[in-house]
């Protein structure tokens, strides 16, 4: 069944939800204000069924939603996003079953102002699931196998404000130019970092510029508790410290044999949903900076199921950089999948905060 919908029915069924319950609403307000007494009777008893189908298919969407909830991959932020969907869907939804029941125990009358009030409100917040519902597709990618790859002769153009636009001359069209012992690549990473890019997080800089170190979020070649046992090459583990090690010593190559071309990447506020966009705009950064800076893994934590893996890491990272004192827990989560055999890295996820003397965990 997987393979015919994926990850679950719950996408198919919320537009049925959606569309039934916001056109039984449009009819009731078109019945009060009809220019003949005909429509009246047309529109009311079609607002009814439309509304008692809109109930059904709501309750089977909450029920695939809910079953959603608890099995699609996902890391913290789109957990987030999840859960503030689930909170408005269940209020929203439970309203409209209500009002479904009451309007079905008394359709013989007609639709009463309070009754249309109480459902055009329920339909409001219902409209506000739907779009945290498109957000945590959209923006997070959820529920997603892949993205899409650009491709194709003089195709360029902006997937959105997030996106940043290669410079005219910075040729992207394989990754065994990447590497920042590219000159030129090096030049191109730093024009991205400071036309496409917002870096008013501070957590970025321009290559030229330097890496601001303060966000302390990457778990490179660190030194590894006797409790952690060493991860074997081909792992979800070991191709995850395999990517470490790539990017401590500038290994362009090797992260692209490791990474799906779809990977989506986030970081200190910013996402990045290409390996070719994460080449030509944090990617040098973060090499600069993570083979400066130490780690410690703390615990480690591999969660697989079938052909899906995710493999999440606590670090503590010190060391100076920049000339800043660098301290900082780091938590790394990579998304993995298997084809043939191999595992790729598909979604990215990091996240620090200082370590402190009340906040040392």
């Amino acid at each position: 069944m997987n393979s015919l919908i994926e990850p679950n029915i719950h996408p198919i069924l919320v537009h049925f939800a959606y569309a039934l319950s916001i056109t039984a609403v449009a009819a009731y307000l078109l019945s009060r204000f009809p220019p003949a007494s005909r429509w009246r009777d047309t529109l009311a008893p079609a607002a009814d069924w439309m509304l008692a189908f809109g109930a059904l298919a709501i309750i089977a969407t909450i029920i695939a939603g809910l079953q959603a909830y608890y099995t699609v991959d996902h890391d913290a932020p789109s957990h987030a996003a999840m859960t503030t969907h689930r909170n408005w869907a269940v209020p929203s939804g439970s309203a409209i079953i209500l009002l479904a029941i009451w309007r079905w125990t008394n359709r013989a009358k007609a639709a009463s102002a309070v009754f249309i009030a109480g459902l055009t409100a329920a339909a409001l917040a219902l409209t506000v699931t739907a779009w945290w519902g498109g957000t945590i597709v959209y923006s997070y990618g959820l529920g997603v196998k892949s993205l899409p790859t650009v491709t194709g002769d003089g195709h360029d153009h902006d997937h959105g404000g997030g996106t940043p636009t290669m410079p005219e001359d910075h040729d992207m069209s394989t990754m065994d130019a990447i590497g920042p012992e590219d000159d030129d690549h090096g030049a191109a990473g730093g024009m991205a970092g400071t036309t496409g890019h917002d870096n008013s997080d501070g957590h970025h800089a321009p290559v030229a510029a330097a890496h601001d170190a303060g966000d302390g979020h990457h778990d490179t070649e660190s030194s590894v508790p006797a409790d952690i046992a060493p991860e074997t090459p081909g792992t979800p583990a070991g191709v995850v410290d395999a990517f470490h090690s790539a990017l401590k010593s500038g290994d362009s190559k090797t992260i692209s044999g490791l990474t799906d071309p779809a990977v989506i990447i986030a970081e200190g506020g910013s996402v990045e949903r290409s390996l070719e966009v994460y080449a030509g705009h944090h990617m040098p950064a973060d090499m600069a900076y993570t083979a400066a800076v130490s780690f410690d893994l703390k615990d480690r934590q591999v969660l697989q199921s079938g052909d899906m893996a995710t493999v999440i890491s606590q670090s503590e990272a010190t060391g100076a950089y920049e000339g800043k004192a660098i301290h900082m827990q780091t938590m790394e989560t990579m998304v993995l999948n298997r084809e043939g055999g191999i595992w790729k890295i598909t979604h990215i996820h990091w996240s620090s905060s200082p370590v402190t003397d009340n906040h040392s965990h």
